[in-house]
């Protein structure tokens, strides 16, 4: 496991799993319901630069503290501080480089959405691989009612996971869905009782865990890679260039000689 042992203001950072390969990191700012303020998004930025790095950690979980938000969205008294230039900066330096490390790490991100979800919180759970929520959990980009838009992908994003004249409607209204419209919409891929939430989220990465490491990589590299393409040959392509550099895997070969043998296999991630 790494030696990295950050001390953080709003960020729990938890290592769990078979010597840690699991991270649980939880947005920790309770009394403004886990708002993104600079503190926080400077230690994500951090946190997940080292995450994306680190090979011992091979998924990534993003819940909130307590029982009532995951994240109600970023601090508003940022925005009093910028200007064209500075929330330029903001939005791409800052944003977009905490979207790209959550969308293009190659592990699997979960999102645990445990109560509200708005703004800042739904554009960062956009960029996880899938979300589950509990069944107190609620959703919104609320940033119209202020005379703005979603600045971190939210607006660009949310059209891309729901049909599109839904995700406008929502815009436009600032409204806000509960975790039964979500699901129904294909936002969150589950929705369970609070209590449960963490147990649900613990039994699919362990069965994500169980498979080949390399694989698993590749396979969030070829989805997300693919989806951007111009055509189906590009996207083929880049699913065979894949699949060539897993034919020298040696996770390959004991997986062949597992399945022959009619056991478990042991994957190494080689």
């Amino acid at each position: 496991m790494s030696e990295y042992k950050p001390n953080f203001q709003r960020l729990l950072y938890e290592r769990k799993g078979n010597n840690g390969e699991v991270l649980w990191l939880t947005l920790n700012n309770e009394p403004m319901r886990n708002a993104l303020d600079e503190t926080m998004q400077l230690e994500l930025v951090d946190a997940l630069e080292h995450t994306w790095q680190d090979n011992s950690i091979r998924c990534l979980v993003l819940t909130g503290a307590g029982q009532k938000a995951f994240c109600s969205g970023g601090d508003i008294n940022i925005f009093k501080k910028l200007d064209v230039v500075t929330a330029y900066d903001f939005s791409y330096q800052r944003g977009n480089h905490i979207q790209h490390l959550l969308t293009y790490m190659e592990k699997p991100v979960i999102a645990a959405i445990n109560g509200m979800c708005f703004a800042g919180g739904l554009e960062v759970a956009l960029c996880s691989d899938f979300m589950y929520a509990s069944e107190n959990a609620t959703f919104g980009l609320l940033e119209i009612n202020l005379g703005i838009l979603a600045g971190w992908g939210g607006t660009s994003r949310l059209p891309r996971h729901i049909p599109v004249n839904r995700a406008k409607e929502m815009i436009y209204k600032g409204e806000i869905i509960n975790a039964a419209e979500a699901y129904r919409l294909g936002l969150v891929n589950k929705v369970v009782p609070l209590d449960k939430l963490y147990s649900e989220v613990e039994a699919t990465v362990e069965a994500m865990m169980s498979k080949p490491p390399l694989a698993l990589r590749g396979a969030k590299n070829v989805i997300n890679n693919s989806l951007t393409c111009d055509s189906i040959e590009a996207a083929l392509a880049i699913e065979r260039g894949t699949v060539m550099w897993l034919l020298r895997s040696e996770d390959l070969q004991e997986g062949i000689r597992a399945f022959l043998e009619k056991r478990p296999p042991v994957f190494k991630g080689k």
